[in-house]
């Protein structure tokens, strides 16, 4: 409750807390983000314990600690459930996947951020606008059109003169897709906007182009997006199921979400190494969001907010 005195915004402000009905407004709300993060966590915690459980003691048993649980047990579960699920080619793919998405989700946005943040070419606001309404527009209506663009890219059609490239059983149809982030558009272009405009007009009399406006000046001092994108990108591109599952059907293609996917109809594999695969394959975005939290936050409120 000390931080309260530095707080200058939010629900509850720190001369609340001088009240009887600030405090009890503020126990309330405590309470209830205090249930709300048990009940999030139960299921999580649950399966992280049947990990360390023999099979029969999952479906026997229902306490929710394992019966035995030592060091020793632990490193055997680990290793032994790492052998069995096999994850090394799929944790390549999976990265192979994440950089490049990482790579177009960066430059396709930020170009296009500085085009309609300080170029602002004609037909500036229809495209804004065309942006905009991607963001409201579910996803399962792209679905089908996407994918019969990726079966003949860029033309959606294998007959008549206009032939297109198949992109299936590629990670093009994800590095396109990273490109085209409407929202990472929209948080380049509100970070460009609170740039003073003197930076550019500096850069230009010392005869830098834009392409040297955009790398040596708006991307630095952009950092705190590009470092929220950066994170966002690798995330979602490693807990990606959809579209991979889509568009790989080649084995040797096959990402992590996929291959966790895929091990729940393999009849080898028990329920406890299942569970490991699970908690396994959670560790790199947990652990990623658990460093990088402040930046995530710092970027949204960077490129949420205009100064």
């Amino acid at each position: 409750m000390r931080r309260f005195s530095e707080k200058t915004s939010g629900v509850l402000h720190s001369s609340d807390l001088k009240t009887t009905k600030g405090k009890i407004v503020y126990w309330i709300l405590f309470a209830a983000i205090l249930i709300i993060s048990i009940l999030c966590l139960i299921p999580a915690i649950w399966v992280l314990m049947g990990a360390f459980k023999d099979t029969q003691e999952i479906y026997k048993n229902i306490s929710f600690f394992p019966e035995n649980l030592t060091w020793e047990i632990v490193i055997t579960r680990i290793s032994e459930s790492w052998k069995e699920v096999q994850f090394g080619n799929s944790i390549i793919n999976t990265l192979i996947m994440a950089f490049g998405e990482l790579f177009f989700a960066i430059t396709v946005p930020g170009f296009a951020g500085y085009a309609l943040s300080r170029l602002k070419p004609k037909g500036t606001t229809l495209i804004m606008s065309l942006v905009l309404w991607t963001l409201m527009m579910p996803s399962s209506m792209r679905t089908v059109p996407l994918f019969i663009s990726y079966m003949s890219f860029p033309f959606a059609n294998s007959n008549g003169m206009f032939e297109g490239v198949s992109l299936l059983n590629t990670f093009w149809p994800m590095w396109l897709a990273a490109g085209a982030n409407s929202f990472n558009v929209l948080l380049f272009k509100n970070c460009f906007d609170s740039i003073s405009i003197s930076y550019v007009e500096a850069a230009k009399l010392d005869g830098s182009g834009n392409l040297g406006i955009f790398f040596k000046i708006m991307l630095p001092l952009s950092l705190p997006v590009v470092i929220y994108v950066s994170i966002m990108t690798l995330n979602a591109s490693w807990s990606n199921f959809f579209t991979p599952y889509l568009v790989l059907s080649d084995e040797t293609l096959v990402t992590t979400a996929v291959k966790v996917y895929r091990l729940k109809a393999d009849s080898s594999i028990e329920m406890n190494t299942y569970f490991m695969a699970l908690i396994l394959a959670s560790v790199p975005p947990f652990l990623t969001f658990a460093v990088f939290q402040r930046y995530i936050l710092g970027g949204v409120n960077v490129g949420g907010v205009k100064s």
